[in-house]
Formats: structure tokens, sequence, C-alpha cells
């Protein structure tokens, strides 16, 4: 099960999985925000596991984003994510750095 959580400071927190049995539902409920306003920054540290439906869900919030001229940071960014996002060509999309796969980085921190 998955959820997005309103935290104190204003960013929002997805939990669990982030896979295509999941990402209809967190897309329903943040429907919200194309008319109510989007948050700023999306953390994605409490989740577990990702496919790509993830970045499908990702580049819809940023679209978005763009169309309200309005700033969207993604933090925490799992690295399967990453990898995702670099291997199809959309990690500029989403305002993330391209992935250097030969420079070893195992931090875990690689696009956000």
């Amino acid at each position: 099960m998955s959820t997005l959580k309103a935290e104190p400071d204003g960013r929002i927190a997805l939990q669990g999985a982030l896979t295509s049995r999941e990402v209809a539902g967190l897309y329903r409920q943040s429907l919200a925000w194309h008319s109510a306003g989007l948050p700023g920054l999306i953390d994605l540290e409490g989740v577990e596991q990702a496919d790509s439906s993830a970045l499908a869900l990702l580049l819809e919030w940023r679209s978005w984003a763009i169309e309200a001229d309005h700033e969207l940071r993604i933090i925490n960014v799992p690295r399967s994510l990453c990898v995702m996002a670099s291997l199809s060509q959309i990690e500029g999309l989403l305002g993330w750095r391209t992935l250097d796969f030969n420079s070893g980085n195992e931090d875990g921190q690689c696009c956000a």
C-alpha cells in the first residue's frame, strides 16, 4: 500500500510501493493539487519499490507544475528510479541530473 502524506513543513512524503498497482490511486489522490495548488517538494525517501509507472506519475506532476509556472522539486529519489529515468533519457524532464554510469557513485543521491 502506498500513501501520500502532507508533512507539517509543506512537503509531500510518498511511502510504500510506487508501482503500477498503486499509481492510479495515488494519481486520483493528487488530482486536487491540479486545481488547489501543487506542493513545492515531494519526498520519495519512504518509497520501498518503484517501477516505470512511477516515472509516468512523476512526469504528470511535473507537467502540472510547468503548466502552473510552479517549482516542484523531487528529493530522495531511489536509485532504481534514477537509473530508469536515465536509461529512458527523461531525467531532464524530471529536473534530475544525468547519471554518469562510469563514476561509481553509489551514494543513492544520484539525480535529485
